[in-house]
């Protein structure tokens, strides 16, 4: 049945080719992005996300752990 309906579209053999064409370059434009980028907004940006403003306790940093074993 789908077979039907999929041959009855016109132009449908260009949507595979038209979704590749869009998802290799999609990642491509990100890996021209990524190397071009500053290295240093990038460490930023990676911090940021794990940096969210709010104190941790003393008791629980693995930092202070470590250093009294």
């Amino acid at each position: 049945m789908y077979k039907n309906v999929l041959a009855s579209i016109p132009g449908i053999e260009w949507y595979p080719v038209v979704a590749l064409l869009f998802f290799f370059s999609f990642f491509g434009v990100l890996v021209i992005w990524y190397f071009r980028a500053d290295q240093r907004r990038l460490e930023a940006l990676a911090a940021s996300i794990l940096n969210d403003g709010t104190p941790r306790p003393e008791s629980n940093s693995p930092s202070k752990t470590m250093q009294g074993s």
